[in-house]
């Protein structure tokens, strides 16, 4: 285990907390005050961002999900807090959904790298693959972006559920292997799956330790 008891219960009281949105944004002009720590959840359309903010949360709708790539067009914030933790969550628009034209695609990115450059209290990023696919074009333009800013990243399969079990750690490996020269990655990747609560722990666990005293 990567993580050891006191630090898993630390992340499930954070996460058994207080959970609320805040507000969502279309413009980086309007986005809330940088107040708390921040941790963001970026990825391609459909690879199940706003599930994975609802399985960590244990709540069903506190992030809008959809079966259509494209639902998540803006940034949306939310809250999470108990009696001594704080952090903020931040799901950012899908890229690479192919359904929207070039000129939207093109807003959709340039939000979210306006605001990953501009967020001081920006902690790390996760970036969600689906255990399904392989690392894209779209995903190796974010993960260079990542890289030129010097902040921290880590990678997060997602819908692990989706493959044979005798694939999953092959996927793992291969991963690893293609990021391995990346120097503001976190060294562990994480395999979890929404709908089966794989993997949850040990990211509440991760993210736990950017919460807020």
């Amino acid at each position: 285990m990567l993580y050891d008891d006191l630090e898993i219960e630390k992340a499930r009281k954070i996460f058994s907390g207080e959970c609320k949105f805040i507000a969502a944004a279309l413009d980086i002009n309007v986005i809330p005050p940088q107040e708390g720590n921040e941790v963001a959840f970026a990825g391609r359309s459909n690879v199940g961002k706003s599930s994975l903010v609802n399985a960590l949360t244990n709540r069903k709708t506190l992030a809008r999900t959809s079966q259509t790539p494209g639902r998540t067009r803006q940034l949306n914030f939310f809250k999470i807090e108990n009696k001594l933790h704080s952090l903020n969550f931040v799901d950012l628009p899908g890229y690479g959904f192919a359904k929207v034209s070039k000129t939207e695609q093109r807003e959709w990115r340039n939000l979210i790298f306006d605001y990953i450059s501009s967020r001081q209290n920006l902690r790390t990023i996760l970036l969600l693959i689906d255990a399904r696919r392989e690392l894209t074009k779209e995903d190796n333009k974010m993960i260079d972006f990542f890289e030129s800013q010097g902040l921290g990243w880590t990678c997060v399969i997602t819908k692990a559920d989706k493959i044979k079990k005798s694939e999953v750690s092959s996927k793992m490996i291969n991963l690893k292997n293609a990021l391995k020269n990346k120097i503001t990655l976190y060294p562990h990747l994480f395999c979890t799956s929404s709908e089966k609560k794989i993997g949850l722990e040990e990211l509440r666990a991760y993210i736990a330790m950017f919460a807020k005293n």
